[in-house]
């Protein structure tokens, strides 16, 4: 009975609590706390109150204009974007709200929809934050990769153990030097383009097993021209869509016999000639930005090494802190490989990045993919895995350092362990001779924003 007693009591005293605490947040005393804590640049305290007051359902215009300005001073962009979008509904005739929406954007790492907002700026607003100039060029990209294996001796002293009667060949890499070129394009404040040229030279170890016949060569080289383009469309707020291709021109020194004459003095001629292929990869991907995370997907189909490649991705960006002081990509990918002959590789990976800035010009990444890369696309298609070998484990870092807002330089480097293996004509997907090693892969980019 004394339970039931105390129990009502309780009740009692909370149903006439919230009327109370509700009653104490009115929306005059709301706005005179937070005014003066905006005054007194409190950020911490102006957030505590403005939340508490959202939660009791008070919400207007100036509320929200100053939640927004302190989590921006707090460095939290993602919810500073959120409530100057809610306060630009309410009103948007103030443009000191839009000047802050704009920075937060951009400092959220979310140029298209910064752009946006500045389109609409005053002509005096647009010169104050350098917007009142577009160029078509927006960006230029200067790269260049080297990479080699660590212990050469694995091709100085190659040995093959392949049954003779099989047909075949097996390469493994040496050294690589690849070479890039790259335009950002800006066409509106939603639409940007990017393209490049790149150039890859490779030189293998190369075994081959023709008729019973084996052949080797320890430096046999192979040169690689692609060309990218994607298109990027933001076509709702924080919604994206990108399409683009990478095309891939392969190219070697083939050298074959050729027998004329007759009789017992046949003339035997070696002919040298380039082979060269043409492959082709198009993608397509989405991405929604939600408050600390982005969620995306994509789907890549195209042609190498005259397979026939299907690879789907889904792509998780978190950022905890609301800004690009820390944050994190997952990307899953589901590999589908068709050989054109009824065999058919499928394969899971799961790549992994970590960034965090460490001084206002320094921030650091690492990263690992957990999988064999074999034809395999990063970056939206950008970087092409389409070794003569299988990558099994891929790791390392990067240095991004800015000198100045336009100008970024990076140094990438990566550890690569790999597999090669005799692969026969027609595949069986049997394996043979199988070689374990490592590389060393280094990278500078130069990154300027015109």
């Amino acid at each position: 009975m004394d339970r039931s007693i105390i129990g009502m009591g309780i009740i009692l005293i909370l149903i006439w609590a919230r009327p109370a605490l509700a009653q104490q947040l009115s929306l005059t005393e709301v706005d005179r706390v937070t005014y003066e804590l905006y005054q007194q640049k409190n950020w911490d305290d102006l957030v505590t109150e403005g939340n508490k007051a959202l939660n009791y359902g008070i919400d207007y215009y100036y509320l929200r204009v100053r939640l927004g300005i302190a989590y921006y001073e707090k460095q939290n962009f993602h919810l500073a974007a959120k409530h100057l979008e809610k306060a630009l509904e309410m009103n948007s005739s103030e443009v000191y709200v839009e000047e802050y929406l704009y920075y937060s954007y951009l400092l959220a790492g979310r140029q298209d929809e910064a752009l946006l907002v500045a389109s609409g700026f005053s002509p005096d607003l647009k010169r104050k934050t350098a917007t009142d100039k577009q160029t078509f060029i927006e960006g230029l990209d200067l790269s260049y990769n080297y990479t080699s294996i660590t212990k050469p001796e694995i091709i100085d002293n190659f040995t093959a153990d392949v049954p003779l009667d099989r047909d075949g060949a097996q390469f493994i890499p040496n050294q690589q030097h690849y070479f890039l070129v790259g335009l950002q394009h800006r066409f509106s404040p939603r639409i940007s383009f990017y393209h490049g040229y790149s150039n890859l030279q490779i030189s293998h170890l190369t075994y081959t097993q023709v008729s019973s016949e084996t052949f080797t060569d320890n430096d046999f080289k192979s040169d690689l021209n692609q060309y990218y383009a994607a298109l990027r469309v933001l076509i709702a707020k924080g919604l994206s869509l990108s399409g683009g291709l990478h095309f891939v021109n392969s190219s070697y020194q083939a050298t074959t016999s050729t027998t004329s004459g007759s009789g017992n003095s046949p003339i035997i001629r070696s002919v040298t000639s380039r082979v060269s292929n043409n492959d082709f990869v198009g993608f397509i991907s989405l991405e929604k930005r939600f408050e600390y995370i982005t969620l995306g997907a994509g789907y890549y189909r195209g042609s190498i090494a005259d397979f026939i490649q299907n690879q789907t991705d889904f792509k998780l960006f978190t950022y905890p802190l609301g800004n690009l002081n820390l944050y994190t990509l997952t990307t899953a990918s589901y590999q589908n490989q068709d050989f054109k002959d009824g065999n058919v590789t499928n394969r899971v990976l799961l790549d992994q990045q970590v960034g965090l800035k460490t001084t206002d010009w320094l921030w650091l990444e690492g990263y690992a993919t957990f999988g064999e890369m074999d034809n395999f696309f990063l970056k939206d298609g950008l970087v092409i895995y389409n070794r003569m070998d299988v990558v099994k484990q891929r790791l390392g870092g990067r240095l991004i350092l800015l000198p100045n807002p336009k100008w970024k330089i990076t140094l990438d480097y990566t550890y690569l362990s790999n597999q090669s293996q005799f692969i026969q004509t027609p595949f069986t997907g049997e394996d043979y001779n199988i070689k374990k090693y490592q590389l060393h892969s280094l990278t500078a980019t130069t990154s300027w924003k015109f």
